[in-house]
């Protein structure tokens, strides 16, 4: 056996790769027990050791062998038994991934090699290696690792991590090369920010503010503060633009391009407009805004910030237009203003919602209140200097470079309480507050205010330089400057060429990922094959599911029509439906197909024609986490006069056995659309189907006095005889009768519970509302004349049956219960039926059928006006 084996394991490998030792193991995988087959192999002048999982222990081919891990001899490699009381039956090797524990069992197996040997083995190779480490070469083991190998995450096949969603994973996989097919290409942004102290445009000019580049920019974010000073402004908190500022603006851009409004939003004083080049705009994939009040209760927009996000090309950019505390003393108010904003503003791209922070690009501007340090102006200051504000300082260039250290924004970012990780350019220009409006005279008002530079533009951006950074002096309609800064940005682009060829890639990267970290299962086959099927017979096949992957696999039988849908038809049976796989285990799923009374009709609806084998069901085996497995039932049902309505018997005038099922079924049909109504003229065809006379027949002259003729368990259902029986009808032989009384009950209960149509349709619900003798009979009066016959035909045999009570032990309550069910059925019968809810109704078909049965007269009645003896003596019809 060993050697066989050992040829087995031999099959997976080249011819100059050559099996040195195997030995069986096994793993422990939860509280599983996974056996193992360990090959030591050699190439050349280099070892490994191939652990394969099992699909069949022992191995009948080498498809049985699944390739689990891979270790390479090398300086890394080590083998040796851990210590521990059962240490002599459990070894560990170690490489540089990690470290695998191993069992074997105490006496020989199948394999017959002892674990020594095997170690030795093992020790020979790992010494060969050190003699010569620098000529091993490990490359043919990368034909036995799958192609997708690097996709496998070790982390879900050992559970500690789940599979990544297609869509997540496919953006992981594209960001990590991003470099084979992103370009940057630079844009000039021109950013703005004025307070106007809520003076009204009236007739200024932009012009000196926004076109002071010699090429026109790309893109103008521009932020104003303090638009409506108005009480009214406050209260209602204006979020309407003020389109004459618009208006200006557009008015002042620059002249050499054109330009369109992307988008502006306002809240209360603050409004921040942008604007685009009109050949630029196709680049913008989505715009969004967002405001926050940080003012009055934390709320109101007297304060606060108006930001929009723009995806333009590969990068989305954020621009945010502030106005924070003012006063010099509010440091830790302007910090918490900043800390709101940041923390509330969001910007909504589809169902995602993206803060400041996760954008590619980030401008924050506008009015941000900080002052400089009052008492470091004292140097600055002439006391002598008259009048006031008017030649207070003797330098009225201030330098910041020499005020910096005293500037509250520098020290607050300085000790990264605001705005970490932003950069604001070197500042060239005067202080931009405060002023006498109308001026570019320092506040003369009594309250004297100290300059500062209060308006600044920052940015958090890599791959931007800024080129200008200023204010105009010559706008004087406020009491602050404006300011504007010109960035070179280089923005995320793509190559359309490249990008298409990376994505075809990551699509099959991730194919394989998914491949490879998706549970999956082989099946043997997924056509099934039941040959000839026959009416109560009884047919079994298997169907072996493997796990052949590195991942446990849970499967189960569903049904094809959601959650709650069976899983199979009435007539089949899988056991087991569901189950749990490790790594190279099997299991055998057992089919089994009878054909009973219940499903008769529907498999010769399935069939539709004689002498073919069609789809009989579609199985979907699912997986949990991986794909599903579709499973077709194939098979040839032969017909049977078991499975059709009785009126269509009566019409057909050869045994089915001599009829296509094709012809039998258009019968039918035309009998089912025709729905005659008791006043229909004599239908062509028997009185009564024969093969229901000649069960009838027989049990009248030789089974009226069996003991328990009919039993509530109804024992006989599988009998073999039944078949024999089956074949007699099918074929109206003339032979004897080849069953017995037993037999013949249980195919009479089969023949009428297998039709269709129930033999009391269409009144089959209202049987189980009537509460008389009287409403009784007028359902049976209003049955179509052939149903009608049969109906009273069977009646009348079961009240010779209670004739011989003493004999049969069979009761009216006892037969009413066997036989109500069966010709009082309902036309279907719903997968989620209520049993209490369906035992009641079953009580009140007994009722109805008992009343008939105790009422002779009924019985005579129509008998006599109803029914005919037909082509023979039948003494069950002499009611002289």
């Amino acid at each position: 056996m060993a050697e066989t084996v050992k040829e087995i394991v031999r099959e997976k490998f080249r011819q100059e790769e050559r099996v040195v030792s195997i030995f069986e193991a096994y793993q422990l995988i939860g509280y599983e027990q996974q056996n193992r087959l360990l090959a030591l192999v050699r190439c050349h002048n280099s070892h490994a050791v191939f652990s394969f999982a099992l699909s069949v222990c022992p191995p009948t081919t080498f498809v049985d062998l699944t390739v689990d891990n891979i270790f390479p001899i090398d300086q890394d490699f080590k083998i040796d038994a851990p210590t521990g009381g059962i240490s002599k039956l459990q070894f560990r090797i170690t490489t540089k991934t990690g470290q695998m524990l191993f069992y074997y069992y105490p006496c020989q197996t199948y394999v017959h090699y002892k674990y020594d040997h095997f170690q030795n083995d093992i020790l020979a190779a790992k010494f060969a290696f050190s003699e010569h480490p620098d000529v091993v070469d490990f490359s043919w083991l990368d034909s036995y690792r799958r192609e997708d190998l690097s996709a496998i995450d070790r982390n879900i096949a050992d559970g500690r991590a789940t599979l990544k969603k297609r869509e997540s994973k496919f953006r992981e996989e594209l960001e990590k090369r991003e470099h084979e097919f992103i370009v940057y290409e630079p844009y000039r942004f021109y950013i703005a920010t004025w307070n106007v102290n809520g003076q009204p445009p009236n007739d200024i000019s932009l012009y000196e503010w926004l076109a002071t580049t010699k090429d026109p920019p790309d893109l103008y974010a521009i932020a104003f503060q303090e638009l409506d000073l108005s009480a009214r402004a406050y209260t209602v908190s204006e979020t309407r633009p003020d389109f004459v500022w618009v208006s200006r603006v557009m008015e002042g851009v620059h002249p050499g391009a054109e330009y369109e409004e992307l988008i502006s939003v306002r809240l209360v004083g603050m409004m921040l407009i942008i604007v685009i080049k009109k050949e630029l705009r196709r680049l913008v994939k989505s715009v969004t805004t967002s405001s926050v009040g940080t003012g009055t209760l934390n709320m109101m927009g007297n304060k606060g910030g108006v930001g929009v996000s723009v995806e333009f090309n590969e990068n989305f950019i954020c621009f945010v237009n502030s106005h924070l505390a003012a006063h010099v003393h509010e440091v830790i108010r302007r910090k918490e203003d900043h800390d709101e904003i940041l923390r509330r503003m969001q910007f909504e791209h589809g169902i995602t919602k993206r803060s400041i922070e996760e954008h590619d690009h980030v401008f924050w501007f506008g009015d941000l209140n900080y002052r400089i340090i009052e008492h470091q102006y004292n140097k600055y200051m002439d006391p002598m200097a008259t009048p006031a504000g008017v030649a207070r300082y003797t330098n009225q260039e201030f330098i910041y470079a020499e005020l910096e250290p005293f500037d509250q924004l520098h020290v607050e970012m300085k000790r990264k309480a605001v705005f970490p990780n932003y950069v604001e350019g070197p500042i060239m220009f005067q202080p931009t507050y405060k002023y006498d409006p109308g001026t570019n005279n320092w506040d003369s008002s009594e309250k004297a205010r100290t300059p500062a530079w209060c308006d600044r533009i920052l940015w958090r951006s890599e791959r931007t330089h800024q080129i200008v950074y200023d204010s105009v002096m010559s706008l004087q309609l406020s009491d602050h400057k404006p300011v504007y800064a010109l960035f070179l940005i280089h923005v995320k682009s793509r190559d359309e060429e490249k990008y298409k060829k990376v994505h075809e890639e990551v699509l099959k990267t991730v194919d394989k990922y998914e491949n490879d970290n998706q549970p999956q299962i082989t099946v043997a086959e997924t056509d099934i094959d039941f040959g000839i099927i026959q009416f109560n017979s009884v047919i079994q096949r298997e169907i072996l599911v493997a796990n052949n992957c590195h991942l446990p696999v849970v499967f189960e039988f569903t049904g094809k029509e959601g959650k709650d849908s069976a899983i199979c038809e009435s007539w089949l049976d899988i056991q087991p439906s569901r189950g749990r796989l490790f790594t190279g285990n099997s299991i055998s799923i057992k089919l089994e197909l009878h054909a009973g009374s219940l499903s008769a009709w529907k498999l010769h609806r399935k069939q539709r024609e004689s002498g073919s084998k069609v789809p009989l069901d579609i199985l979907v085996l699912h997986v949990e986490n991986g794909r599903d497995i579709f499973i077709t039932i194939i098979g040839e049902y032969r017909q049977s006069c078991i499975g059709f309505n009785l009126e269509t018997l009566c019409r057909i005038t050869e045994p089915v056995t001599k009829m296509n099922l094709k012809d039998i079924l258009a019968v039918e049909r035309e009998i089912e659309r025709s729905e005659p109504t008791k006043n229909a003229s004599k239908s062509d065809g028997a009185e009564i189907p024969r093969e229901l006379w000649f069960l009838i027949d027989y049990l009248f002259n030789h089974g009226l006095q069996t003991m328990n003729l009919f039993n509530l368990e109804r024992k006989f259902r599988r009998s073999a005889n039944i078949n024999e029986i089956r074949d007699w009808l099918d074929s109206w032989s003339v032979n004897i009768f080849p069953g017995n009384p037993y037999t013949a009950a249980e195919t009479l209960l089969f023949l009428l519970e297998a039709t269709p149509v129930p033999l009391v349709h269409p009144y089959e619900d209202l049987v189980l509302s009537v509460d008389s003798y009287e409403k009784c009979r007028e359902i049976i009066t209003f049955l179509t004349p052939q149903r009608k016959k049969i109906f009273i035909y069977v009646c009348l045999f079961l009240h010779e049956i209670l004739k011989n009570v003493a004999w049969n032990r069979v009761d009216s309550h006892k037969l009413a219960r066997i036989f109500a069910p069966v010709l009082l059925k309902p036309r279907t019968v719903s997968s989620k039926v209520d049993r209490r809810l369906e035992d009641e109704r079953d009580d009140r078909r007994v009722k109805f059928l008992l009343r008939l049965l105790d009422n002779s007269e009924f019985l005579r009645e129509f008998a006599i006006t109803d029914l005919k003896v037909v082509n023979r003596s039948m003494p069950l019809l002499d009611l002289s």
